[in-house]
């Protein structure tokens, strides 16, 4: 018969020997890798939070251009609804983001302890993460080629309408002005010459003597 301080001291034994092998179970390696997404997620969202802001004064600043670009003459209409629309398409790109970056975040704060809701969360964040990159990627490349593509209408509606004010301005001073018209000049009444009364006498008879 096994006393009771004998059972009791199995009892330490077991429970100790159980913790020993839960410890030997941990998966360091998928904590390990966990850990690295899990600070290259932030990394990356202190990044794209950082440059959102800049990002927004740039499409409000390039609104402004288009919407300057517009009013100005010989502006290439097709041309400004392409761009205009390239940039709202953009903007709505910046909340596909966002919404992405939420994602990642849900997937932030697992910890080894939950067991399988720990390794999905690993694989989701890996997932989320890498979605979120290629997108942001993305993003970046399309702000700046719009940038190029803005700038380059702006400069060249402002080349346009300078060429045309300038080809105005010439054909108005190659316009001839018109001379007032001139009354002709009246013709001058010829007064006839009085004859000479001795010259009277001449014509009429032979002299007397």
């Amino acid at each position: 018969m096994i006393s009771l301080r004998k059972a009791t001291l199995l009892l330490t034994v077991a429970a100790f020997s159980f913790g020993l092998a839960s410890c030997s179970k941990r998966n360091t390696e998928l904590e390990t890798d966990y850990a690295t997404k899990k600070a290259s997620a932030e990394t990356l969202i202190g990044q794209i939070n950082t440059s959102m802001n800049t990002m927004k004064s740039d499409h409000d600043q390039w609104m402004k251009s288009l919407a300057d670009a517009a009013a100005k003459p010989g502006a290439d209409t097709s041309k400004l609804g392409s761009l205009k629309s390239d940039l709202q398409k953009h903007m709505n790109d910046m909340n596909t983001i966002m919404a992405l970056e939420d994602s990642v975040k849900a997937y932030m704060n697992a910890t080894p302890d939950q067991g399988d809701a720990f390794k999905n969360a690993d694989d989701r964040l890996g997932t989320n993460f890498n979605d979120l990159n290629d997108k942001w990627k993305a993003f970046q490349d399309a702000h700046t080629n719009l940038q190029k593509d803005i700038q380059q209408f702006a400069v060249n509606t402002a080349g346009n309408a300078m060429q045309k004010d300038t080809m105005k301005a010439k054909e108005e001073v190659a316009k001839p002005e018109k001379a007032p018209k001139k009354e002709a000049a009246k013709p001058a009444m010829k007064k006839e010459a009085a004859t000479p009364a001795s010259q009277e006498h001449q014509h009429h008879g032979a002299p007397r003597y």
